[in-house]
């Protein structure tokens, strides 16, 4: 007997109705992609696990508001695209090329040095280039998402595409590797079980923050913090996802 079909729709629909097992059960089945659309743009330090927590807490406050499964769905993408906006480029702290043998054997491990190029793509196609490959949007999809042209959507992703191929082929990737194949055989990365423990023991929490009326959705970069550095702009935001009313 084959199992029966994900219904997200429905889980959505759950999750506005205050059910913690549908959350759970939509927890789990995104996490992962959640996870590296988030750590790939900016790690999985502070800032990547300050950003992780607060989209699934917006998932909850949002359920409250929401008419309806797609609007929850559109306003969970919409958050999840602006984790990043406001924040810094982040340079990695080894220089680029040769950090792997040319003459890689196996497949697999090309898609090591895939996502190390991949880091180094401006933040804007990065985020156009795992709404695609990552959450499986469509190019529409993905400009109403982030309320922006088609056009500009399917520029950015062409440029990602060409940026990452010429790269890959000048570490020496074999040609009958596709960017499809490799950003696939990269998907293997899961949050680690902690973030996992505290995304799920905070579920009550964020549900009566939602319902409480000194509830306010702002921007946790706007306060004080703005004037640390790095690490300290993401601890101070951390804490704040912490410290919201109950």
């Amino acid at each position: 007997m084959s199992s029966r079909r994900f219904d997200t729709d429905d889980m959505l629909q759950r999750i506005m109705e205050n059910e913690q097992d549908a959350f759970t059960a939509f927890y789990e089945r995104y996490r992962g992609r959640i996870y590296r659309f988030i750590v790939r743009q900016y790690g999985n330090g502070d800032f990547g696990k300050a950003g992780y927590y607060a989209v699934w807490r917006h998932m909850v406050i949002a359920s409250r508001t929401c008419d309806n499964p797609k609007d929850l769905k559109l306003t969970f993408y919409r958050y999840l695209g602006q984790a990043s906006k406001g924040l810094p480029q982040i340079r990695m702290a080894e220089p680029q090329s040769n950090y792997l043998p040319r003459d890689l054997e196996e497949d697999s491990k090309w898609s090591l040095v895939f996502i190390e190029h991949f880091k180094r793509l401006p933040n804007g196609m990065k985020k156009r280039y795992l709404f695609k490959h990552e959450l499986c949007l469509n190019t529409k999809a993905i400009a109403l998402v982030l309320d922006d042209s088609r056009g500009n959507i399917e520029k950015s992703l062409e440029e990602a595409e060409c940026t990452l191929r010429f790269n890959m082929d000048s570490e020496g990737c074999p040609s009958h590797l596709s960017l499809d194949k490799l950003y696939r055989e990269s998907r293997v990365v899961k949050p680690p079980a902690i973030w996992n423990d505290e995304v799920l023991s905070s579920y009550k929490i964020w549900l009566k923050q939602a319902e409480s009326p000194r509830q306010r959705m702002q921007d946790p970069r706007q306060s004080n913090s703005a004037k640390r550095g790095l690490g300290g702009k993401a601890t101070g935001w951390f804490g704040w996802l912490k410290r919201q009313p109950i």
